[in-house]
């Protein structure tokens, strides 16, 4: 015969926990990717904008973003 099991629902430490890998996640991973995808943009030619369908005026405006944007 099986036991069934209910799972307690997370503890607010545990939320907080959680909460903390994301905003850690998003500071060390996502802003640099993010700067760095747009320091790359800034680097390709017109020609290879347009080529994958992005203005340079539309790079130019990415480029200004703030990085946690």
């Amino acid at each position: 015969m099986h036991e069934i099991v209910i799972a307690k629902p997370r503890s607010l430490p545990t939320k907080v926990a959680a909460g903390a890998c994301n905003l850690a996640r998003l500071i060390f991973i996502r802003w640099p990717q993010r700067r760095r995808q747009r320091l790359h943009l800034l680097e390709m030619t017109d020609e290879r904008l347009r080529d994958i369908g992005i203005e340079p005026h539309q790079v130019r405006q990415e480029a200004s973003r703030p990085f946690w944007d």
